[in-house]
């Protein structure tokens, strides 16, 4: 069995598939699997996966039938073996040493969660600023148990599960991807935070994020009706988890969570609004601060 598993949704990559897959077989660690699951690529990915796989014998190829990235992610979760799991998108790739470096850290320190940094880039360069960097409020060589890492979380945060390495019995303990959504890592990520206990942090930009010119997350989310829907079930979902969450810090952290994505949602356009069900002093509050949050900006466009 190896020490790491690895899924790879692919979805039509094939001008940036060859650069993922060589940073994985270029890793200073080889003790893992690819379980690659092609999404019903239309576009030469999947011939791509058959010639690396020739010469990269770490690499399991599944294809299906089109069913998204949540799919795609649970389908590989099916048939991982190894002690660690990583979550990887197939457009984007890897620094050399991120697995030796993660894998190390969580062998020796008995870790649930290792964190790390990325970097983005364009087809023109590295982007000017950078989200997700965590080394203004995290600290490397520091073991945070879950109430100390959820304090910290609610400071600076960060959803996409490609900057975590994760103890795979954590996840395979009843953790999934919702099927059919946006934003999945925005309720995947929380559910993780708040099942383990121990985390560190490597303060390295390990991932380098691909932004590619087009996709919806780039794009005008806020005009978008699917984005909308996935939030508003992200929030519900998120409302469902503080209910029934064990630890105070727990609850106020998935709270938190809940509103920054409730006030975010009044920003879409009013069309594609649905009632969302929260308890009325909780949405009046939050309908006050997205009001306020409106004003601000307007003001501070009028003063550019």
């Amino acid at each position: 069995m190896p020490s790491v598993s690895i899924i790879l949704p692919v979805y039509n990559v094939a001008p940036y598939l060859g650069t993922c897959l060589d940073s994985l077989k270029n890793q200073t660690f080889q003790d893992f699997e690819v379980i690659a699951v092609n999404d019903g690529s239309s576009d030469g990915s999947l011939a791509i996966l058959e010639v690396y796989q020739r010469k990269f014998p770490n690499l399991r190829i599944i294809s299906q039938t089109n069913q998204g990235l949540s799919a795609a992610r649970n389908t590989g979760l099916e048939q991982v073996t190894g002690k660690y799991l990583y979550f990887l998108d197939s457009d984007d790739y890897l620094q050399h040493d991120m697995l030796e470096r993660c894998f190390t850290l969580a062998e020796q320190e008995a870790l649930d969660v290792v964190k790390f940094d990325a970097i983005g880039f364009t087809e023109q360069g590295i982007t000017r600023t950078n989200p997700y960097d965590s080394s203004f409020v995290l600290q490397e060589n520091k073991r945070y148990t879950q109430k100390e890492w959820l304090q910290v979380q609610r400071k600076h945060y960060n959803s996409p599960v490609w900057l975590y390495f994760v103890r795979t019995s954590l996840v395979l303990s009843g953790l999934r991807f919702v099927d059919g959504i946006l934003h999945e890592d925005e309720i995947f990520t929380p559910q993780l935070f708040t099942r383990a206990n121990s985390f560190m942090y490597i303060a390295q930009p390990f991932f380098k994020r691909r932004y590619r010119a087009g996709s919806i997350m780039q794009s005008s989310i806020y005009q978008s009706q699917a984005s909308y829907t996935s939030k508003y079930q992200v929030i519900q979902l998120l409302e469902e988890e503080r209910v029934v969450a064990k630890t105070r810090a727990a609850r106020q952290f998935l709270r938190q969570r809940r509103n920054v994505l409730y006030i975010d949602s009044c920003h879409y356009a009013k069309e594609l609004h649905q009632k969302i069900t929260l308890p009325l002093g909780v949405k009046l509050y939050l309908d006050a601060r997205a009001w306020l949050r409106k004003i601000r900006r307007k003001k501070g466009a009028q003063n550019e």
